[in-house]
């Protein structure tokens, strides 16, 4: 076999190590290494994907803990990595008096490196499940953008230092709304947005400047609630924002603001209140219109053009755990704790199981294995695939409602009142 012939077989076999696993989950190129951070709502894409690291299959309470932190007060707010930290916040009520917090711990050891108190600004009835430490961080590079369920966000450093607060309620008044405010901030390129929907009106999409807090933009929107984290899209060589709420999904082009398209009629009950987040993937976006509405798949297009339907769900989607799609098909954890599969490309029903107990938490995904919580404490393990394997059954004993975090081969879960740090080499 002469030189020429040789080096052409070992580029075929480079190809195929490389284009194999992709073919195997669906057309999704898996991430070539470890997730290093998970630094917003539902990780790096905002779809609970984290493939690459070893996590953990089976812990407990003992098993399988690296390390683990009691919380003054509790919250359901979802931890985020960020290097050698982790954030999360919490509220305190001690005589009477309420308390916002933000905390960061190492990363590896547990270790309390600081907490800061803002302030609680105007407080705001929540819903008996849940309290105002509800909304999850977002961390760039030099800064942590924290919000509460009053409507109140926070910039600070990583180290800990204050950099500015900007109370929404202060702005725009308080429309007393029943159960809290739930959308997690995003980071953009020229600002940080935070929308203001609730039952009463008027509504905004706002972008506050990074370096003040200060709003730099603002679009009207119908009035409604909606609790649903904005999702930041690239495709088609442009970026857009997907806002859900009023019945619709909403695109506007990140760096104009302008609007783009909307999806769906706007009308329908609840008052266009959602949950349910969107997530992305292989060109096309899944989401619910209003809590408890059937799956839409709808395929995007260039140019700012509308979107086209693909499929929508023969049954109602959750009514809050976000759905996940990973390596061709899509989940569903049903609040009442009933699993759904469907085919990503036709919406088809592939199997409905009982997991058991109510849920709240999103689930998560990696290395072929999906990770559903419920509300008793309890993390079922299910390998991915059209038919339903259940690999493991964990138990932290304390609600889980948060989704957990991913750095490495640690997941970082989140109880009421405990942030768990869980390896397969805890001892490391």
């Amino acid at each position: 076999m002469n030189h020429t012939r040789i080096c052409a077989l070992l580029a075929l076999a480079a190809l195929i190590s490389v284009a194999w696993p992709a073919l195997q989950s669906g057309g999704r190129t898996p991430v070539a290494s470890r997730t290093a951070n998970w630094p917003r709502w539902r990780g790096p894409h905002a779809d609970g994907v984290a493939d690459g690291g070893n996590l953990p299959t089976q812990w407990s309470q003992t098993e399988n803990i690296r390390w683990s932190v009691n919380l003054p007060g509790w919250g359901t707010s979802s931890p985020v990595v960020y290097g050698d930290r982790l954030f999360v916040t919490s509220q305190v009520e001690q005589d009477g008096r309420k308390s916002l917090l933000t905390f960061c711990f190492h990363r590896d050891t547990g270790k309390e490196l600081w907490r800061h108190d803002f302030g609680l600004g105007i407080d705001q009835r929540a819903h008996e499940k849940s309290n105002l430490a509800v909304n999850t961080p977002a961390v760039t590079e030099d800064a942590v953008y924290v919000a509460f369920g009053n409507s109140d966000i926070a910039r600070y450093s990583h180290d800990g230092k204050l950099i500015w607060v900007t109370r929404y309620m202060a702005l725009f008044g308080d429309p007393r709304m029943a159960w809290g405010y739930g959308t997690s901030p995003l980071v953009l390129e020229d600002s940080v947005l935070l929308p203001w929907d609730h039952h009463k009106g008027p509504c905004f999409l706002v972008g506050l400047d990074k370096g003040t807090g200060r709003i730099v933009w603002k679009k009207d929107r119908p009035i409604g609630t909606a609790h649903a984290t904005p999702l930041l899209v690239e495709h088609h060589g442009q970026t857009d924002i997907l806002v859900s709420g009023k019945n619709r999904l909403t695109a506007f082009d990140a760096k104009t603001h302008a609007e783009l398209w909307q999806y769906g009629e706007g009308e329908g009950p609840f008052n266009g209140e959602i949950v349910v987040s969107p997530i992305y993937g292989d060109g096309m976006v899944f989401l619910q219109l209003w809590r408890q509405s059937p799956i839409h798949a709808i395929r995007l297009a260039g140019g700012g053009r509308p979107p086209e339907l693909v499929w929508v769900s023969e049954k109602p989607g959750p009514q809050e755990p976000s759905p996940l799609y990973y390596r061709g098909l899509l989940y569903a954890l049903m609040d009442n704790g009933v699993l759904v599969c469907l085919d990503g490309k036709t919406g088809k029903e592939l199997y409905r199981k009982r997991l058991g107990g109510a849920c709240n938490s999103s689930p998560i995904a990696g290395n072929g294995r999906i990770y559903f919580s419920n509300n008793d404490g309890v993390t079922f393990v299910v390998k991915a695939g059209r038919e339903f394997e259940l690999l493991a059954t964990n138990n932290l004993g304390e609600r889980i409602t948060a989704s957990p975090a991913v750095s490495g081969n640690e997941l970082f879960y989140r109880t009421d009142s405990h942030v768990y740090s869980i390896s397969e080499n805890p001892g490391r």
